[in-house]
């Protein structure tokens, strides 16, 4: 298991490229196998790296961020994500560590929920309630993922089809991971 220093705070700097103090900094990008499904379909992991030494792992399973790893006080990198060493964690029950919850985020009491006028029955996953995107959500989906040549990144993309877990519409979701 890895350590935990505020993982969503990290997610979300990454994102947005707060990790720049010197400016653009675009060094190494690398792309391997992580490993496969239970079904044999293999799972990718992208490694950034930045001028500064920074580096993260996000991986085609649910558009995972599996680890970061950033300088302490006494600059020795460390990995301040809470998760896996290796596929087989994130492929069973876990609380959806570094994940893309999807297609919502949090629960639906009862797995129901009304648009226009009409009823939707989804699938339930926490009891009674539908729980970040039910049985087969975001986070349980072999994303394709694209190394992004202007910028030190990796876009994952997902479509989801009209009816899946209950849900009206075909859905197409895109996620950046860039590492400034």
């Amino acid at each position: 298991m890895n350590t935990l220093l505020r993982p969503a705070a990290f997610a979300v700097a990454l994102g947005l490229g707060l990790f720049s103090p010197l400016g653009i900094a675009h060094a190494d990008e690398q792309r391997e196998v992580f490993g496969k499904t239970k079904e044999g379909e293999p799972v990718e992991i992208f490694t950034l790296t930045n001028a500064r030494g920074l580096k993260a792992r996000v991986m085609t399973w649910g558009a995972t961020l599996v680890s970061m790893e950033v300088p302490d006080r006494a600059g020795k990198m460390a990995d301040v994500t809470l998760g896996f060493d290796s596929l087989d964690g994130y492929l069973g029950a876990h609380p959806y560590f570094g994940a893309i919850a999807g297609r919502y985020a949090n629960r639906i009491a009862k797995g129901k929920f009304s648009l226009d006028g009409k009823d939707y029955t989804l699938a339930v996953n926490n009891g009674a309630n539908h729980l970040h995107g039910g049985l087969k959500g975001f986070d349980k989906k072999n994303w394709d993922g694209v190394q992004l040549s202007k910028i030190n990144g990796v876009r994952f993309s997902l479509t989801s089809p009209d009816g899946e877990e209950g849900y009206p519409g075909t859905l197409k979701v895109q996620v950046v991971y860039e590492l400034t």
